[in-house]
């Protein structure tokens, strides 16, 4: 008889642990669903960012909503955190023209980017070095973009960032008048 009740609380509390991991293992929803249909000064949609961001509980964007940087105005961040841990970094900084491009990347085994001035991808982000030179105005464009393909080997992210920094560098000469 003794047996019989430690074996019936066995079995609860079995099935509790197996009703309680169920639980805990729900897939969270896509952060990408999560991000309105444009972010990051309106230059990347949910679909161009999903494979940085996996999934989450809660996705916060921190971003001004354009990128039209001037003289006064020179620099811009956007910041997507995914469950309080930043997904998705891109910033943007306008400099005088002939200061030139110093990375100190050699640790990271950058590749360039093809079609890209200054362009350089490695596993965890992408940079670009742009000169504008306008007929009224000119300066230099610096861009940076980081985060990671959740679940990836080293170098599998390489690809995706490369596609997000040509959209990005399209997108930020159009919006700072780059060559204008």
């Amino acid at each position: 008889m003794c047996r019989t009740g430690i074996s019936r609380a066995l079995v609860g509390v079995l099935a509790g642990v197996v009703l309680l991991s169920g639980c805990a293992e729900e897939k969270k929803p896509s952060a990408a669903s999560r991000l309105p249909k444009s972010t990051c000064f309106g230059a990347f949609t949910p679909s161009d960012l999903a494979p940085l961001l996996g999934n989450a509980d809660e996705v916060k964007v921190d971003s001004p909503a354009d990128l039209k940087l001037t003289a006064n105005r020179r620099g811009a961040t956007c910041n997507v955190y995914v469950d309080g841990k930043s997904g998705v970094l891109a910033t943007a900084e306008r400099r005088p023209l002939g200061q030139g491009f110093f990375w100190p990347l050699d640790d990271k085994s950058p590749e360039p980017i093809p079609g890209v001035e200054n362009g350089k991808v490695w596993d965890t982000g992408a940079a670009a070095g742009i000169s504008c030179k306008g007929v009224t105005d000119s300066f230099e464009l610096e861009l940076w973009l980081s985060g990671s393909v959740q679940g990836k080997k080293a170098g599998e992210s390489r690809p995706v960032l490369t596609e997000l920094m040509r959209k990005y560098v399209d997108y930020a000469k159009q919006q700072t008048l780059c060559g204008a």
